[in-house]
This record gives structure tokens, C-alpha cells and sequence, in this order.
């Protein structure tokens, strides 16, 4: 996500700054050719003289979302500075004959209809503006000079009245873009530091807590953000739902939304350039129902010898594929055996899904390891085992709603440590505010 977020934000600060300069330029000419009253004043719309490159540099601390704002707020200005009535009064002062009037004109048609700052106005000033510039050329191909101050003029009107409507409200979602950015940057969590090459980490939780959500925040974050190989085995075989609410939460887009097509013109932005990260990643999620043991291992050893291998998470214990034997129990126990040692061969971090019995209505307690009943004694096979506690499903009070927690569990020492963690439908899990501030 954090990656999302940069590449919109550049190209957010990059879009701000050709439209900064075309406004700068448009308006430059404009007063230029009018001569208004302003004389040294107008030099500052001379795009050669300050472009926004030159005018908002980059800085330490200032981030391009707020270059773009500031160059919003300059075009803010620079629009207020000219109105229809002053330049409409300048032209006729200053009549048509003039050759540098008709020089700017002709030389502010030869733009159009190119500026891509007309499509973000409504459908209908943009027909009228594309109308205007294309009367404009050709005033310009006929050497009609009435046609093109009347085409240019009324190009200043419309445009000034759609950019006086649109900058304030770009401004304004760019600012809450920023936010969420902010937001973002500080909940993430570096799940690689808690991954320790050549061990197993059991991940449990009961059913409905979020034990798939979190383990695919795991992938995400550590092969996106810290650009290391991850295979992710979904052994329910779900036909692709894995992928489809990995892609939803590197896009911050709520997972329902996806799947009725119920998406604005944001998040379907958004669910493109996560498709994109995804693909450009060393993440890889398969499908893989009805896998054994064996044919789990001679995969990854398969993966560590093409692509690397940093991460693989297996999801989950119980929907693994053992021989046939009086108990069952025993023989997922063994298999946990099996994927500690594979974890030491090839050098890699094994994260294991794991499933607790469902909790009885009346039960408040926290996950613990006395709630592998199903597999007695298999955290013993493991390094660290990770507990997830979703408050909200657990108590249902107003004041835990989004609220969960992960204990981390070192089976060496029985030594524990408490994460708290936020969970949100879009994002899935994040760090909690209280955690951020230490």
C-alpha cells in the first residue's frame, strides 16, 4: 500500500505541475498581449521565468502531495488576479490591431485542444471549451482576428469559472489523500523483522477473527514493501479469492466492493496500480487444494532454487493432505515436524495457518495454547507461535469494535510479546495509535 500511495502521489505532484504551468502560460500571455496594468507584475506568469519545477522544489519534510497543493493554491491565485470584466475593458482599450496582441493570441490557439487540465471538468465545458480552441485555430488558419480573441476570450471565461469549481476541491481531496498517506506511513508494521530465517511460525486464531486477512497483510508487507520472495499455498483451493482480497487490501478497497462491481472511478485507479504491484513483486499466490506434504516441499524447494525464497506461508495445517492413518492428530503433528526441518533446509521463514475451535458464546478469554486441542502439543514443533485477537468478535462492545491484538508466543521461553493491532475492512490489519506513538 505504502508503495501505492508514493506512485500516486508523484504522479498526483506531476499532473499539479503541468497544469501550474499551462495556467501560468495562459494567463502570461494574456496579460502580456493586453498590457494591463499590472506591467512588471506579469512577469510572473511567464512560465520560463518560475515553472513549477523551479517554484516548488523538493524539500526535506515537504512530500509531493504538498508540492501539489501549493502549486493549486498558486493557480488559486493567479486566476483571481485576472477577472472577465478587467481583460474584456483591457482588449477594447487596447483594440485588435496590436501585432503582439495578435502574436499571444495566435500563439495560446496553437495549444489547443491538447491540455489534459480540460478533462477533469464536467463533460459539458469540456465540449464547449474543445469548441472554442478548435474555433480558435481556425481563426488563426483564416487570419480572422475577431474570431480569435472572441474564441480566446470566451476560452478565459469558461475556464476560470471550471477551475475556480475545481481547484478547491482538488485541493481539498488532496489534503485528505495526504492524511490517509500519513495515516498509512505509520501504521505499517515491518513484519519481516519478526521473521526469522530457518523457523516456523504457527499463526492461529478462531474462525472469524481474521486468520486469512492477517496472514495475506504478512505477505503483502513483506514482499511489497520489503521487496522480498513470498509464496503464499492456499490450500482451500478458492478459485482466485485470496488473490482478489490481497489485491483489495493493498488498494485500501473494501473487499465487497470488488466483488459486486461496486467501485468509483478511485478505487478501480487504486485496484490498477495494486494489480500492478502485485505483478511486479516476487509474491506469488497458488492455488494448491489436496497438497501433500511432499509435493508441498518439492515446490518450494522448486521456488528457492528459481526465484528465491524469503517467506512461504501455508494456509492452513488442517486443510493439508496426510496419509491416511488411525491419528490424525498425530500425523498433522508430524507434518509440522516436517515443515520446521524444511524451514531449516532451505533457510527460509515458514508461516504456518492454523485454525482454533470455534468459541462458545459465552467465551471472553484471549487465544491461548491450550486451545490447540484438535493437534495436542504441535506449538512444541514450532519456534514462535502468533495469536490473533479480534476484540470486536470476541465481545462485541462499541468501544472494542475495530480493536484486535497479537501475542507473540517464543515456545523457547514461553516468553510473550502483546502487539495491539486496528482492523478495518479495507486495510485489514494495521497497527493501533498506541502502539505508533511508542
Amino acid at each position: 500500500m505504502i508503495g501505492n500511495f508514493r506512485a500516486m502521489a508523484e504522479e498526483e505532484m506531476n499532473k499539479a505541475f503541468r497544469y501550474y504551468n499551462y495556467v501560468r502560460e495562459f494567463y502570461g500571455y494574456l496579460c502580456d498581449s493586453l498590457d494591463l496594468v499590472f506591467e512588471d507584475d506579469c512577469d510572473e506568469f511567464d512560465p520560463s521565468y518560475a515553472p513549477a519545477e523551479k517554484e516548488f522544489p523538493p524539500a526535506e519534510g515537504v512530500d509531493e502531495l504538498s508540492r501539489a497543493i501549493h502549486a493549486y493554491e498558486a493557480m488559486l491565485s493567479i486566476i483571481a488576479i485576472l477577472d472577465k470584466d478587467g481583460v474584456e475593458k483591457a482588449a477594447q482599450v487596447r483594440g485588435m490591431m496590436q501585432d503582439t496582441h495578435k502574436f499571444a493570441l495566435t500563439s495560446i490557439a496553437e495549444w489547443f485542444p491538447t491540455t489534459s487540465l480540460w478533462r477533469e471538468f464536467d463533460m459539458y465545458s469540456n465540449n464547449q471549451l474543445n469548441k472554442y480552441a478548435n474555433d480558435a485555430q481556425s481563426a488563426v488558419a483564416l487570419m480572422d482576428s475577431l474570431l480569435l480573441e472572441d474564441s480566446v476570450h470566451k476560452i478565459f471565461e469558461k475556464q476560470k469559472d471550471c477551475l475556480e469549481k475545481f481547484l478547491p476541491k482538488k485541493i481539498d481531496a488532496l489534503k485528505k489523500l495526504r492524511s490517509k498517506m500519513m495515516s498509512s506511513f505509520k501504521e505499517s508494521a515491518d513484519w519481516a523483522k519478526y521473521l526469522r530465517m530457518g523457523e516456523l511460525v504457527i499463526l492461529a486464531a478462531h474462525p472469524g477473527e481474521g486468520l486469512r486477512t492477517f496472514a495475506l497483510n504478512v505477505a503483502e508487507n513483506v514482499a511489497l514493501d520489503d521487496c522480498k520472495a513470498v509464496v503464499y499455498f492456499d490450500l482451500d483451493n478458492r478459485d482466485m479469492q485470496s488473490f482478489v482480497q490481497l489485491l483489495c487490501q493493498h488498494a485500501s478497497v473494501e473487499y465487497w466492493k470488488m466483488t459486486e462491481e461496486h467501485l468509483d472511478e478511485a478505487e478501480i485507479k487504486m485496484l490498477l496500480m495494486s494489480s500492478r504491484d502485485i505483478f511486479h513483486s516476487r509474491l506469488h499466490i497458488e492455488n494448491a487444494g489436496c497438497l501433500n506434504f511432499t509435493e508441498l516441499a518439492q515446490k518450494a524447494r522448486l521456488y528457492k532454487q528459481l526465484n528465491g525464497l524469503n517467506l512461504l506461508v501455508i494456509d492452513y495445517l488442517q486443510l493439508l493432505k496426510v496419509q491416511p492413518a488411525a491419528n490424525r492428530a498425530e500425523s498433522l503433528k508430524r507434518a509440522t515436524w516436517a515443515l520446521k526441518s524444511l524451514a531449516m533446509e532451505l533457510n527460509i521463514s515458514i508461516m504456518l495457518l492454523y485454525s482454533l475451535g470455534r468459541r462458545m458464546p459465552d467465551d471472553q478469554e484471549r487465544p491461548k495454547l491450550s486451545d490447540f486441542r484438535e493437534v495436542p502439543g504441535i506449538t512444541q514443533e514450532a519456534d514462535e507461535v502468533w495469536l490473533i485477537d479480534d476484540f470486536t468478535a470476541r465481545t462485541h462492545h462499541h468501544e472494542d469494535r475495530g480493536k484486535a491484538e497479537l501475542t507473540i508466543v517464543k515456545v523457547a521461553d514461553n516468553s510473550t510479546k502483546s502487539i495491539p493491532l486496528r482492523f478495518t475492512r479495507k486495510r485489514g490489519f494495521a497497527l493501533a495509535d498506541a502502539y505508533i506513538k511508542k
